[in-house]
């Protein structure tokens, strides 16, 4: 930790450094950090980083500091460090906490301390603990009226950055067509044969060759996405990452580490295609997609219609199928309830891909 100034490994956290690192942004006041206990958080939900709520004890009465927070460590799988190395996710988790979260309204959690160390790759966050907030839940699937809630908060942030040229002020925030963006294409083709080999006959016939004839097209994908309309987009815009009821704050949003800028209906795709149950995607999707759309037009975005953002949404329910093919061809889920996140995750987008013969789109590039 020396040569860092921040911890690695949850091993490696002290009571001084959590004194040092929660400082006046957690409004300690002088108090110190007498001991601490770590509980893992998140075992088969997040698959990128190491997290935990840390509960605290200070040497005296604190009653403005926090009872807990949570902290974001690396991961120490090394299919993950591959995909975070390659993508930079954490460093782009820091950069947004550090210079975009205060400026989004899209509510997301206060950050009391944020490092990343260029040479290694290593990072840590600190971040506010949400509990008792309801998170969602992606195996289990969002109900539609928080599929709702999290959709009409989506358009709304995306409506602010719009063609914005704020937006591009960001030198950390990667476009759709960045050369790690690009690298998709590679790391799609060594990923898709571990995946047809995990989920075997899962996989629907007619879907094979959509697979093969896909991992040829990414890059060129990527680069005709960069010419649609410009937004933020979070890019793992899932329930597990959603928090609900928190307060005075009925949304908010964590785990920033793959935010990028492109087209929009990405994030919706995203949400809808694996993160409801597929009777409720088939009965809903008309009209979550018109929400979306509506909630962009009655926050400002102009020259974009329906039938457009329809064309795009069904695009990006292709491209969507590419994350779940590479987390599941990449990374080692161990535990029962990352099994059954990754067999669900793939299912619906799988069953959505079909349903709108989202195939069909590749002929447009």
């Amino acid at each position: 930790m020396a040569e860092r100034g921040f911890p690695v490994t949850i091993e490696d956290v002290t009571p001084a450094w959590l004194t040092k690192a929660l400082g006046e942004a957690c409004g300690l006041r002088g108090a110190k950090v007498t001991s601490f206990e770590a509980e893992p958080i998140g075992v088969g939900t997040g698959f990128l980083g190491v997290v935990s709520r840390i509960r605290l004890n200070y040497d005296c009465d604190a009653p403005t500091a926090p009872k807990s927070v949570i902290l974001k460590l690396p991961s120490h799988d090394p299919g993950a460090r591959m995909i975070t190395s390659t993508f930079r996710h954490y460093e782009k988790e820091v950069r947004f906490y550090e210079q975009l979260a205060r400026l989004n309204n899209l509510t997301t959690p206060t950050p009391y301390f944020h490092a990343f160390d260029h040479e290694s790759g290593d990072f840590a966050l600190i971040l506010e603990d949400l509990a008792p907030a309801r998170n969602g839940d992606q195996v289990a699937g969002l109900s539609i009226d928080d599929t709702r809630t999290a959709v009409i908060a989506l358009a709304k942030m995306q409506a602010q950055w719009w063609e914005r040229p704020a937006l591009h002020v960001f030198d950390w925030l990667p476009a759709f067509n960045d050369p790690a963006m690009l690298a998709l294409q590679d790391v799609f083709q060594q990923c898709w044969g571990p995946y047809r080999d995990f989920l075997g006959d899962r996989v629907p016939a007619e879907l094979v060759p959509v697979g093969d004839r896909l991992g040829g097209m990414i890059t060129r994908i990527m680069q005709e996405l960069t010419a649609k309309p410009c937004t933020i987009v979070h890019g793992d815009y899932r329930a597990d990452n959603f928090f609900f009821d928190r307060g005075g704050e009925p949304f908010t949003v964590v785990d920033w580490q793959i935010v990028i800028k492109g087209v929009g209906a990405f994030d919706l795709a995203y949400l809808l295609e694996g993160n409801i149950t597929v009777e409720d995607r088939r009965q809903h999707e008309d009209y979550l997609v018109h929400l979306y759309h509506h909630h962009l037009v009655a926050n400002g975005v102009e020259d974009y219609d329906f039938e457009t953002c329809w064309r795009d949404y069904r695009t990006c329910v292709l491209i969507a199928w590419i994350w779940p093919v590479i987390g599941i061809g990449s990374l080692d889920p161990s535990n029962e309830r990352g099994l059954a996140f990754f067999h669900e995750w793939s299912h619906r987008a799988m069953t959505a891909v079909v349903d709108l013969k989202a195939w069909e789109t590749l002929d447009d590039f």
